[in-house]
């Protein structure tokens, strides 16, 4: 049972209550029902303002539907629009690199100039004071 649901548990009831806070004193009990109440009212204040984001949001979107309707304008055509809209696409050039492992093997991994390199790769580079572009092979993209 997590805490969540042992506080439930425990504040369910009135007799575990009075059992919870049968050794307290009443200002310690008065203290905690005004924490409570502040938390309530911190609590309400919160749902309040959502409320009137939702509200708000609700007015604006029939503001933009009046002045579509006035424009002879859908949602549809909006959506026509950004379709066709060119989305830009993140452009990584790709290559084969080739190192030589500590063992003397030559290996070709296939990657971009920046990014994670596998571990024995950024060995050779800081063994042999290369930078990577140093060991491209192919141009990949």
């Amino acid at each position: 049972m997590n805490i969540y649901d042992e506080l439930l548990h425990r504040l369910s009831s009135k007799v575990r209550i009075r059992n919870l806070f049968k050794d307290l004193h009443l200002e310690d009990i008065e203290r905690i029902i005004q924490r409570c109440t502040e938390v309530k009212e911190e609590k309400q204040q919160e749902l309040q303002i959502k409320e009137n984001r939702l509200q708000q949001k609700k007015q604006n979107i029939e503001e933009i539907r009046k002045i579509l309707d006035e424009k002879g304008l859908s949602v549809s055509d909006l959506e026509e629009v950004i379709d066709a809209t060119p989305r830009r696409r993140r452009n990584v050039q790709k290559f084969i690199f080739e190192y030589e492992t500590s063992t003397g093997e030559l290996i070709q991994w296939h990657g971009s100039t920046t990014g994670r390199l596998p571990k024995e790769f950024q060995k050779f580079l800081n063994r042999t004071g290369k930078k990577r572009t140093d060991c491209v092979v192919e141009n990949i993209s």
